[in-house]
Parts: structure tokens; C-alpha cells; sequence
């Protein structure tokens, strides 16, 4: 099924408020009960849809289905580029030449990208696989499977879905689009939590929005005596953790539910049948807290591929840490901790909220990332 370029900007330029000049993506949303297709950039009618996200070519580009051989799927719409790239080409000299092409396209990181693309067609997920293979030749399967890859980098598909799989922490995650693609510092998140929760005393967290699930999968791993309820409302994303977690041997501890979280959001009774809902030690999100003023801003990689329901937080970024935080009174023990990654502006705003909205927590610390950004907040129930 596809469409032609000029009617979908110009409906994703209608939906976006983006120019039609500006409007290099498209959107296919993909209704998972229907098979309903639409061209949208970001309609919030649409919330139990699973979003995908793409960038189109000069003609036309082609809707896509929910299937997991991710390179061939995605790419399948783009032209491959001319890259000069043959059967006589070394692995040195390929690498070079896909480097240069990246580069002169202005892509971000472009020596990290041919690493990990050049890799990839030799059969390896990880950056420098290629050295080992530095005099080899290409055969033409692999020069055609490179020169797909490369067209969708240069479209700023994420090396991340290309690779499939992705390194985060001490585990390796399975990663597809739309789903949100595990940040560097969200690392220093579950960091946070181990540092503050007690030792060898079984504890039982409760996460919101998962994603490929790797908070609560590395927490899992790195910690034998926790237990994790994660609650994700996208069903790809849900399906997701749960098959990342059955393949790192860690679904025995980890329970996911499907559902948005929302101001009244009720949990679904317990599996043991006991009347009291779970009271759980600890929450721990890394939330939609995007300023919605800044969706516009992210780099293409973000807005064209990524589910944006797991960036947008609303007009301050604080819709869903506020719901996250109404859901901790009644599923959090009251000397439970709350463990958020947030937007550098949110330790300064999220006080006066929290007083307006008469939500009972107070914020103990603020960590900064990396980045020398404030970046993560530990909140308990105020006194």
C-alpha cells in the first residue's frame, strides 16, 4: 500500500503545523484491532493505536507492517544510493567510503554509523566486529543488504533499529521502531535506584512505560531479589519487554500489564486473589516529559521514528509524572520512594504542582546526568 509524498505532507503539515517545506516525514498510524491505516503525524484521537514512524523518499514511500526483520522491511521504500560500493571493495575500503557518505549527508555521528552498518553485513551487531574482517571482500548479497542499510541511515532511520538490538548496561535489548530506544543516560536511572534500595531484602518496584524494558530488565538482572510490575500502554512496546525479558531469563520476576496510566488509573486485581491491592517499596519511571513546545525540535531520528506518546509530557512535560505521582498514593507504600528521569526544568516547576494539585510528595534529591544536566529526581511522601 502506498501513497504519494505530496498528499501525505500535506497532511502531515495539517496535523503537525509544520510547513510543507519543513515536512520530510510521514506517519503511518497502525491500528492494531482494525488494520486501520492513516497518514498522521501526531493525532491524539488516535491513543490506542501503535505508531510508526518514517521518512519518506522523493516519490513515494511505501506503509509499513508489523514484522520484525527490521532492515529489509524499513528499507525497503528507499533507493539505494550510489556509493561506489562493489564485490571488489575490502572491508577498509568500504568502511571509508560508507563514512564519506555519511558524512557529506551531514548524518550525526557518521563514524560511529558506518562502524556499526559495516558490521552488520558481516554478520554482527556490535561497532567494531568489522576489524576483524579489515582485507575481506564483499559478496553481492552483502554489498545489497549495505547499500539498503546506508539508504536508511541516510533517510535518519536510528542505527539502533537497524542493528535490531542495542547494549544497555550489562544486557542487550531487542530493538524495532516505534518503540522508544533506550538513552545512555537513563543508565544513571537505574543506578539511582539500586544505590537507594536496601540489600538482599526482596523488594517489589512498579515501573511506568517500560518500553523495550530496559529499566526494570537491567534492575532484574543486576538484582536477584527484586520483582517488577511494569505498566505500558503501547501493545508493541508491551510485547516488546515481554520478549526481551523471556530471552534474557528474567520473565519469572517481571509481570507486565497493559494499560495508559492516567488520573484514576486502577490496577487490575492480583493474581494470588487477595482482596488488598500490591503495595509496592518503589516506583520508578523514566515518563513522557518532553515540553510539547519542543517535539518540534528533536532530531529526525526522534520525531520521524519514534512513538512520540513516549516523549510528549504535555504542555509543561508534567501530564504524565503527575498521573505516575497519583498512582503512587495508591500503590506505593507510604515510605516507598519515587525514583523519575525528568526535563532539566521540572525540578523547579514540579514543587508548585505538586502544592496546587495537593499531592502529598516532596523532592529529596535532584542528580544531574552526564551532561551536568538535572536530570533525575528521588520523591517521597511529604509529612
Amino acid at each position: 500500500m502506498a501513497l504519494h509524498l505530496s498528499r501525505a505532507v500535506r497532511r502531515v503539515a495539517h496535523f503537525s503545523g509544520i510547513s510543507g517545506s519543513r515536512c520530510f516525514a510521514a506517519v503511518a498510524s497502525f491500528s492494531v484491532n482494525n488494520n486501520l491505516l492513516k497518514t498522521l503525524f501526531y493525532n491524539q484521537r488516535h491513543e490506542n493505536s501503535d505508531t510508526v514512524f518514517f521518512y519518506t523518499t522523493k516519490r513515494n514511500f511505501s506503509v509499513l507492517t508489523n514484522k520484525k526483520n527490521v532492515p529489509r522491511k524499513y528499507c525497503r521504500g528507499f533507493s539505494s544510493p550510489a556509493t561506489g560500493i562493489d564485490t571488489n571493495s575490502n572491508v577498509q575500503c568500504v568502511l571509508e567510503a560508507v563514512h564519506k557518505i555519511l558524512e557529506d549527508a551531514e548524518i550525526p555521528e557518521a563514524e560511529t554509523c558506518s562502524r556499526y552498518l559495516v558490521s552488520q553485513v558481516l554478520g554482527s551487531t556490535k561497532q567494531f566486529a568489522y576489524k576483524e574482517h579489515l582485507q575481506q571482500k564483499l559478496d553481492n548479497a552483502q554489498v545489497e543488504e549495505l547499500n539498503r542499510l546506508v539508504a536508511c541511515r541516510l533517510a535518519r532511520m536510528p542505527v539502533q533499529y537497524l542493528a535490531g538490538n542495542w547494549d544497555f548496561r550489562e544486557i542487550t535489548l531487542q530493538v524495532r521502531p516505534p518503540v522508544f530506544i533506550p538513552r545512555p543516560e537513563t543508565e544513571q536511572l537505574v543506578d539511582i535506584v539500586l544505590d537507594h534500595l536496601p540489600s538482599k531484602t526482596s523488594q517489589r518496584l512498579l515501573e511506568v512505560g517500560p518500553g523495550t524494558g530496559n529499566i526494570c530488565l537491567s534492575l532484574l538482572h543486576e538484582n536477584p531479589d527484586i520483582q517488577v510490575t511494569a505498566l505500558e500502554r503501547s501493545k508493541m512496546a508491551a510485547d516488546l519487554t515481554k520478549e526481551n525479558a523471556k530471552h534474557l531469563n528474567l520473565d519469572q520476576r517481571l509481570e507486565v500489564i497493559e494499560i495508559k496510566v492516567e488520573a484514576n488509573t486502577t490496577l487490575p486485581p492480583n493474581s494470588d486473589q487477595t482482596p488488598q491491592p500490591v503495595q509496592y517499596d518503589a516506583l520508578v519511571s523514566n515518563p513522557p516529559y518532553v515540553l510539547r513546545k519542543d517535539l518540534i525540535s528533536l532530531a529526525p531520528e526522534i520525531y520521524v521514528y519514534e512513538d512520540l506518546r513516549a516523549l510528549d509530557g504535555g504542555a509543561e512535560g508534567l501530564d504524565v509524572i503527575l498521573n505516575i505521582l497519583r498512582l503512587a498514593l495508591k500503590y506505593v507504600k507510604p515510605d516507598g520512594l519515587i525514583f523519575l528521569e525528568v526535563d532539566p526544568c521540572h525540578p523547579h516547576i514540579l514543587p508548585l504542582h505538586l502544592e496546587k494539585q495537593a499531592l502529598p510528595f516532596k523532592i529529596d534529591k535532584v542528580l544531574k546526568d552526564f551532561q551536568d544536566k538535572e536530570r533525575f529526581l528521588i520523591l517521597s511522601r511529604s509529612s
